[in-house]
């Protein structure tokens, strides 16, 4: 495959083996190593016994069976002819291989030789607890810091002063320079049963026009504090955004005019020059010509996602979803006319009642369009989703092998169709299709101005916090509308801003220059005992250019970044949850339905 890189083989090789011993009970345990030439794949059963296939580049010497790259070979010693289990077993990982490898993948021999999995390892007691805190926040609030469950409360003056001093800091030059704008409508006609976001159906029109009221007074709010004739950064009396993002709920809810009166007022308040990437998500059947004419004219949006999600009828009536394929392509197309540059489009993978057949279908209608890129996002069944509230929609282990099958094959699909990623980020088609804000905040722990209820922030060495949300969605919502916000936080200082750019980062890696450059210290001065445990956990590689990330799954980078919380806010989460926490209890385990393993 021109353009494959040396390593893409063995990746493959690995997400097969993951997949496969998820979704095996006869294997206990697998490994990849090295063999001259080739690969060896060495796969425990439960019985204790190993089987072995060999796996070279494709060829016309015999072998046991092939794949477009690749040519499997079983290695002695083994039982001639093998129990048909075991048969079965080895043929399973051959079609977990063949299915996602469009030939012509070069074989690269990983060294050292990882693990792919092997539930029979017993954690260090480190780990263990790193686990429990992990999981934690993922049932409560992924989101670092985990604001939601582990703020205190602030008031609105408090947020002020902090932004006050967040915005002296980038005048001298202490803090990052970028600074992102977000907006948030919690607001959908029908709540989708798979959500996790902070949204609710119960609205009507006089509490929408309430909720557009209250969102242009709070840019009053805090325009003041963004309006400082000191302020003189690249010669204006006003701190600069770089990114604006409105996302939900549904932003394309808002009737036109609402749409019009929330950019004027934004772009009356803030100083957010032509040319700044402006993001906006909506849904395929509120997304009409009019608002799309909107957003590219009044709302200068240059990147639109559209939330497709799945098109297959039997799965939307059990999510409460309702997309026609014709109101994705209208909508695509409406926004090319416009001139809005990036069209980006959602999809799900492991729906209730959704199949790799109809899943396929699906990515492969979106990749007729043409988007700039195509979101691929699992479905995780937290607590606080309501499918899982109201079916007890249990993952069980075919269906978590069935949405990483789907995963994995799309990401081959997706690289197929000429979608790559960059810099760690999600792989697109276009490469400056990326969402600018999200970068920012991870690779550049630049500041955000979060809007409307109940959205997140960031100010710079001052804070992290949201409206409060105690009181449930509706309840704060109320709150939020009536005019008394109250606001749960946690403070921040440089060594906190430090210690959130490496647990953020671990999954991709960063240079210790990039870190440098940011904080002024090397990252090893910051957490070097962390980050060597971590080398030796096998999560990361150091050396004097990088920390380099080794591919893991989703849930053991959850994990592996505990390690890198700043010790003040390890102890604030240890004292909020650790009273729950069970020795005995795998809590690796339990994550294993809620997050998809593939990264």
């Amino acid at each position: 495959m021109p353009g494959a890189s040396s390593a893409e083989g063995a990746q493959l090789l690995r997400k097969a083996l993951s997949l496969l011993i998820r979704s095996q009970p006869l294997l206990r345990g697998a490994r990849l190593h090295g063999q001259a030439d080739a690969l060896v794949a060495e796969l425990e059963l439960s019985s204790g016994e190993t089987r072995k296939l060999r796996i070279a580049p494709r060829s016309d010497a015999p072998a046991w069976t092939h794949s477009p790259s690749f040519s499997f070979s079983i290695l002695p010693p083994a039982p001639s002819p093998l129990p048909r289990a075991e048969s079965d077993l080895l043929r399973a990982f051959v079609e977990l291989v063949r299915r996602r490898d469009p030939g012509g993948l070069p074989l690269a021999s990983p060294t050292p030789a990882p693990q792919a999995s092997s539930p029979a390892q017993a954690p260090t007691e480190e780990l263990h607890r790193a686990s429990f805190i992990a999981w934690k926040a993922l049932t409560t609030e992924d989101l670092y810091p985990h604001v939601t469950p582990l703020g205190d409360l602030i008031d609105t003056a408090q947020l002020l002063d902090g932004w006050r001093h967040t915005l002296q800091l980038i005048e001298e030059g202490r803090a990052p320079a970028r600074l992102g704008l977000y907006v948030h409508i919690p607001y959908c006609t029908v709540a989708c049963s798979f959500c996790y976001c902070a949204k609710t159906d119960q609205f009507n029109r006089a509490g929408f026009e309430r909720y557009v009221d209250r969102l242009v007074e709070e840019i009053a709010l805090f325009a003041p504090a963004f309006n400082r004739a000191a302020f003189n950064r690249a010669g204006s009396s006003r701190a600069r955004f770089t990114s604006v993002y409105f996302g939900g709920g549904t932003p394309s809810l808002l009737p036109a005019p609402a749409m019009r009166r929330i950019f004027q007022a934004l772009y009356g308040a803030f100083d957010v020059p032509e040319g700044t990437q402006v993001i906006f998500e909506g849904n395929p059947d509120s997304l009409t010509e009019a608002k799309i004419e909107v957003l590219a004219r009044q709302g200068r949006v240059s990147r639109l996602t559209i939330g497709v999600q799945t098109m297959d009828e039997e799965v939307q009536r059990r999510v409460r979803r309702f997309n026609k394929p014709e109101q994705v392509a209208t909508a695509v197309r409406a926004a090319r006319a416009m001139g809005i540059t990036h069209v980006n489009t959602d999809l799900m993978a492991g729906l209730s009642g959704q199949s790799l057949a109809s899943f396929q279908q699906d990515l492969d209608f979106l990749l007729a369009l043409e988007p700039d890129s195509i979101h691929l996002n699992s479905y995780r069944p937290l607590p606080r989703v309501r499918l899982q509230q109201e079916e007890q929609d249990r993952m069980g282990p075919e269906r978590v092998a069935l949405r990483e099958e789907m995963m994995l094959w799309a990401s081959a699909r997706l690289a197929q169709a000429g979608h790559k990623a960059h810099d760690g980020d999600r792989t697109r088609r276009t490469a400056n299709a990326a969402n600018l804000q999200e970068y920012d905040l991870r690779r550049e722990n630049s500041s955000l101005l979060g809007l409307g209820f109940p959205s997140r922030a960031h100010a710079f060495g001052s804070w992290y916090y949201s409206p409060d949300t105690r009181s449930g969605m509706l309840g704060g919502l109320q709150e939020w509308l009536d005019g008394q916000p109250r606001w749960q936080a946690i403070p921040t200082d440089l060594v906190e801003e430090r210690h959130k750019y490496l647990a953020e980062n671990l999954r991709t890696g960063f240079t210790r220059a990039e870190f440098v450059e940011l904080f002024g210290v090397d990252c090893m001065e910051v957490a070097g005992p962390a980050l060597e445990r971590l080398q030796q956990y096998g999560a990361v590689r150091i050396d004097a250019q990088r920390i380099t990330a080794t591919p893991k799954s989703a849930a053991d980078n959850a994990i592996y970044r505990v390690l890198l919380y700043s010790p003040a806010f390890a102890a604030r989460a240890w004292a909020q949850w650790g009273a729950e926490y069970e020795a005995g209890t795998d809590y690796r385990e339990r994550m294993r339905e809620l997050v998809e393993e593939s990264e």
